[in-house]
């Protein structure tokens, strides 16, 4: 099975402008988790110098005071070290015990019944129980998996039942999810239902935060598992690209779940202070296409645009060859998908340009765009590039390779908000570049986010009837077999009818100071590492 990379990098010449500058200090939040007092000077810059304690760097969200186990869009490595699920997702997609040691399946495959752990406290102190479940249980919304939740049941202080609707096999992967159905204490929710502050069983708790820049984490002191070796953790955000690599060179912090341009490899390789870890990667980028476009209802011309692209260009040119030319809409290293069910298209502009002139597309004045009844074919690409810095150059080759075969791409670049808002809210695109899901949601959770279409709703991606059904099929198959059978008229017909266009899958790595020893890939990477193995050398 081939790997795959994505750069991951150390710090933030961020934190170091924040430190110099006094930022930190003068908004320092006074916002504090599980009664521990808030930010000050000392305890919230330069924590990479410490003995005991290490920097790391993300780009999403930074909001504690938001990170509710149910419906938040904080960074997700702050719901992995303070959250736990009851079964998590190990190494090859093996389910593990959790907070709970054991399950049994029913007959049916409708109730699932869990044997909880009794060693368990979450960090405020309070005893973690079957009660516990149940509370965390009452505000997750039973429609969120698959099939229905109906019920939720104590059957004794450390034994619970999970009954569902119908049969679906995702069921445990879902509950390994980071969110929305990880196990927090009652307390971080007030009397109305409201959730006030992150409290779970997991190896480490927030100390203090300033919202949107960082967040320092100390262990949890009634953690069951294994103790980490460090004593602190600050993550800090930072969303430019340049930055990261400036902070890599300066060695402000330690290790970053952020993503580095490519074009920076080469200081990576040079340096004598970095490692790089390698792990598979789940991930893949796409174009999403805009189905109330009425140019792209028209399957030839989605067909011309994988035909246009060159994506072996794109992984040489853009990645330095860090990244496999995608086929399909998944890589291979995600469960069910095969050459045969995802076999894409090869670059041919000449096809391109012979489905866009089947079509009725040509160019009438010359001008070197293609119209039909007068209207030319133009299309807004939609970007951002603080989540994932190759996605400017990428969309870039785009435009350059789309107007060869005559088809005009008008690149708009957003913040990440409202990109997200353009994919979620508004529709305000006719092309979009994004990534999949990783690691557990893949493939079901993904493809029924992306292309499944609910009574009353519209799909995000792109409705099929036919393809919904399939979905609705897949999840309900419990011979291996007829799964796998069921996957392949998926994605065969993702791929056939062009409903989105494969780029590429960007392959991952993990760099950090090589002070840092121990340092261990986790088996997601919503965990990204494993936290309690490091150790800092002296």
């Amino acid at each position: 099975m081939k790997k795959k990379y994505i750069w991951v990098i150390i710090a933030s010449v961020l934190s170091l402008v924040l430190l110099l500058s006094g930022c930190i200090s003068n908004q320092a939040s006074n916002n504090t988790q599980n009664g521990i007092a808030g930010s000050s000077d000392a305890n919230t810059t330069a924590v990479s110098n410490q003995a005991d304690s290490i920097t790391i760097m993300v780009s999403d969200e930074l909001n504690p005071e938001d990170a509710s186990p149910i419906n938040s869009s904080t960074e997700m490595c702050l719901y992995e070290m303070v959250y736990e699920p009851l079964v998590k997702y190990g190494i090859d997609g093996v389910i593990e015990p959790a907070l709970a040691k054991s399950w049994e399946i029913s007959d049916d495959g409708t109730q699932y019944t869990f044997y909880l752990r009794k060693d368990v406290k979450f960090s405020d102190g309070t005893s973690f129980n079957a009660d516990s479940v149940v509370s965390s249980a009452k505000h997750w919304d039973p429609t969120s998996f698959t099939t229905p939740l109906t019920n939720v049941e104590k059957l004794d202080d450390y034994t619970v039942r999970l009954t569902f609707k119908e049969k679906c096999y995702p069921v445990l992967i879902e509950l390994t999810y980071p969110r929305p159905f990880r196990i927090a204490s009652e307390n971080s929710f007030d009397a109305n239902g409201n959730f006030v502050k992150m409290i779970g069983t997991g190896e480490w708790m927030v100390e203090s935060y300033v919202p949107e820049k960082e967040v320092v984490m100390v262990p949890n002191p009634y953690y069951y598992g294994t103790k980490p070796n460090i004593k602190k953790i600050t993550i800090r955000k930072v969303t430019d690209g340049e930055s990261r690599i400036m902070a890599l060179q300066s060695g402000e912090a330690d290790l970053s779940l952020a993503d580095l341009p490519s074009e920076s490899k080469s200081i990576i390789e040079s340096s004598k202070n970095l490692a790089v870890k390698n792990t598979e990667g789940t991930l893949g980028f796409f174009l999403m296409l805009n189905q109330e476009n009425t140019a792209l209802q028209d399957e030839n011309v989605r067909l011309a645009l994988n035909y246009v692209i060159d994506k072996d260009s794109i992984v040489e040119n853009i990645f330095g060859g860090d990244a496999i030319a995608a086929k399909g809409i998944l890589p291979d290293t995600v469960p069910y998908v095969t050459d045969e069910n995802s076999k894409g298209y090869s670059y041919n502009p000449e096809k391109a340009k012979e489905l866009l002139a089947k079509s009725g597309y040509t160019d009438s004045d010359g001008d070197g765009i293609v119209d039909k009844n007068g209207v030319p074919l133009s299309l807004k690409l939609v970007f951002q590039s603080e989540e994932y810095s190759s996605w400017k150059s990428m969309c870039e080759y785009l435009q350059a390779a789309a107007k060869e075969v005559g088809i005009d791409v008008q690149l708009k670049q957003l913040d990440t908000s409202a990109y997200y808002d353009a994919i979620w809210k508004n529709r305000d695109f006719d092309m979009i570049i994004y990534r999949t899901y990783e690691d557990s949601w893949n493939p079901h959770g993904f493809l029924r986010s992306m292309f499944y279409q609910p009574e009353g709703s519209k799909s995000v991606c792109w409705y099929d009837p036919q393809l919904n059904t399939y979905l609705d099929e897949v999840i309900k198959t419990q011979d291996e077999a007829t799964r796998q059978a069921k996957y392949d008229q998926i994605f065969k017909l993702i791929n056939d009818k062009a409903l989105v266009v494969p780029l590429c899958y960007p392959n991952k790595q993990y760099v950090y100071n090589t002070h840092l020893q121990n340092v261990t890939v986790a088996p997601t990477s919503y965990e990204g590492i494993e936290w309690q193995l490091i150790t800092i050398a002296k």
